[in-house]
């Protein structure tokens, strides 16, 4: 960032409504905090000046904020940065699906007119991005308390996080999941969501001692900080999208990593221990994680796992990156006892995708974001949002960001296999995935970490000496020509025979244990799998000890038996084979 670029703030907070019932402690407080820590940014080592405008109460209307979002905000010039914090309600009007932020004087009767409708605050942050560096929101607008309006169709919103998003440069942090509400606590004297970020921008949150306070450290921090404080009640909720922004320089006498206020000090967590070389990792290595179901409704966490492995999928088809199947990076933390970081980095894995997903009637929103193991930071994100429908289209969208995000170029061929309509059926794809067993926790063998994964062998298996330092025994690198390979191509065809036989006692043979429950999927899956074909393609082989690794892409074709439409559905998946009476049987 040049030396000479201004911070520009915006900050708003409405404490005291024209309705009783809606009345906050801390919003207008909580406005004028923020100011004052960012102010103290002016001259710094970031930047020359500090241009601040608070609106509280009965000063925040719906004009008010567009115009000064326009004539105060349009003032900034591209190596300047620009800070929005809102604090106040934020209603959902439910027979529209509009979402308002209440300033002061909004009511039941004039909520269209007075209220500000968030897509006219996005279009405005869209403005507002095209002209500056980068633009931080920090948003506060689902307080706990009475919310009540009447008789009008409202619902207090938890919703106006996940309807902005202003491109590229947009750095996004709200003081709530949805579902939660945002706590004001007078022993504090602020919101605890405001606590927080006070105490990080004044340095707590420089995690890596370097004197400045990113973007991502911040969402780091805060991310901690609040449900600690709210006994796990309220977590907040973050995205970025692009490279990571520097917000504020660390004064000296400034806060030290235990935060300001007399708070006790919060944990850095795993992904702030110390870095490690970038040049100690390989950064084409990638391991996909989990994907939190936000709602926490059981009957959608399957979703999260169908992500994971439909994110693996997807990217085990650039030939560039070297892709670590989920049961190798399980297997590894399962094994050492390690934090994923901590074990990414015991396997050279330069970068780790994560995310989160919420699916509120027939919508879903999906997010993901790109970590950084040698860093231990967020370096990106990106999120999707639409039907359930769309839940595939969605997924392959959110790929595509993520390997732009991570600098990849893709071949005119691995782009077009990415976005092909592979996955055509969310029902049938979960049970496929429950009849390999991939949406279950499953016990891990106990066998040496398997290399990576992909479409092309010779850049993806990676090396011997790699393996051999996960605990792999590099005397077996020279199998017999034809041998090994033989040996386990036969194997796959006799699987993929059975399946589309549907021959349940042949495909039985095939495993050390096939227990009833895995039976009664696997029949449901074959039941309405009609005129079913089963293709086995990009074959990866590796045997450490005894055992064999085989990693595959299966993709499936046939008429759905309910619908009558015909499905195809494409997993990656990795087995592990082991010698029995001599034949080759997967392990459980």
């Amino acid at each position: 960032m040049a030396r000479h670029a201004v911070l520009w703030l915006l900050a708003i907070g409405v404490s005291h409504y024209r309705q009783p019932s809606l009345q906050l402690q801390f919003a207008a407080s909580d406005a004028r905090a923020i100011a004052a820590v960012l102010e103290q940014q002016r001259g710094g080592t970031l930047f020359r000046d500090v241009q601040t405008r608070v609106l509280t109460d009965e000063e925040v209307t719906r004009e008010s904020i567009l115009d000064s979002m326009s004539r105060f905000m349009g003032q900034a010039g591209p190596d300047d940065v620009a800070a929005i914090f809102l604090a106040g309600h934020g209603v959902q009007e439910r027979s529209t699906g509009s979402y308002y932020f209440l300033p002061s004087a909004a009511t039941e009767s004039n909520l269209v007119t007075a209220g500000l409708r968030m897509s006219d605050f996005d279009e405005m942050l869209r403005v507002v991005r095209r002209n500056v560096r980068g633009v931080m929101v920090m948003l506060d607008t689902c307080h706990a308390g009475a919310l009540q309006i009447g008789d009008t169709p409202l619902a207090r919103s938890q919703e106006l996080a996940s309807s902005l998003s202003a491109g590229d440069g947009f750095f996004l942090l709200a003081a709530t999941r949805p579902g939660e509400v945002s706590e004001e606590n007078p022993s504090l004297g602020h919101g605890v969501f405001t606590r927080a970020l006070l105490d990080g921008l004044d340095g707590a949150a420089d995690s890596d001692r370097d004197g400045f306070v990113s973007a991502a450290e911040l969402f780091s921090y805060v991310a901690r900080a609040v449900p600690r404080l709210t006994g796990q009640q309220q977590h907040p909720y973050h995205k970025m999208e692009g490279t990571d922004l520097l917000l504020a320089a660390v004064r000296p006498g400034g806060a030290s990593p235990a935060p300001a206020g007399g708070l006790e000090p919060v944990l850095e967590p795993e992904w702030t221990t110390p870095a490690v070389p970038a040049h100690a990792l390989d950064v084409n290595a990638i391991a996909v994680l989990e994907f939190r179901n936000l709602q926490g409704d059981p009957q959608r966490e399957w979703m999260g796992n169908a992500l994971r492995a439909a994110f693996n999928t997807e990217l085990s088809k650039v030939t560039a990156l070297h892709v670590y199947a989920p049961e190798v990076v399980d297997r590894k933390v399962a094994g050492s006892g390690a934090g994923y970081l901590d074990a990414a980095r015991q396997m050279g894995i330069g970068k780790l995708i994560t995310g989160s997903f919420q699916v509120v009637g027939d919508g879903i929103r999906i997010d993901a974001q790109i970590l950084d193991t040698a860093s231990g930071t967020h370096e990106s994100s990106d999120s999707v949002q639409g039907s359930l429908g769309e839940f595939f289209d969605l997924e392959k969208r959110l790929v595509l960001s993520m390997l732009h995000r991570l600098r990849v170029r893709l071949s005119p061929s691995e782009g077009q296999a990415i976005e092909q309509d592979t996955n055509t059926d969310v029902d049938a794809y979960r049970l496929l995935l429950q009849s390999e067993g991939l949406l279950g926790a499953t016990p891990a063998p106990s066998v040496g970490t398997p290399p990576p994964h992909g479409d092309d062998r010779r850049s993806q298996l990676g090396s011997w000496e790699s393996i051999a330092a996960l605990g792999a025994s590099p005397a077996y690198a020279q199998e017999p020509p034809g041998g090994l390979e033989g040996d386990v191509q036969e194997f796959l065809d006799r699987y993929r025979r059975a399946l589309e036989d549907k021959d349940l006692t042949a495909l039985s043979t095939l495993y050390v244990v096939f227990p009833p429950a895995q039976r009664d999927i696997v029949r449901a899956y074959l039941d309405n799998a009609e005129r079913l074909t089963v293709a086995i393609s990009a074959v990866s082989i590796q045997r450490q000890g005894s055992e064999v690794i085989v990693s595959f892409k299966r993709s499936d074709g046939f008429v759905d038996h309910k619908t009558g439409r015909s499905v195809r559905l494409e997993v990656r998946l990795t087995k592990i084979l082991v010698r029995e009476q001599g034949t080759w049987r997967i392990a459980p």
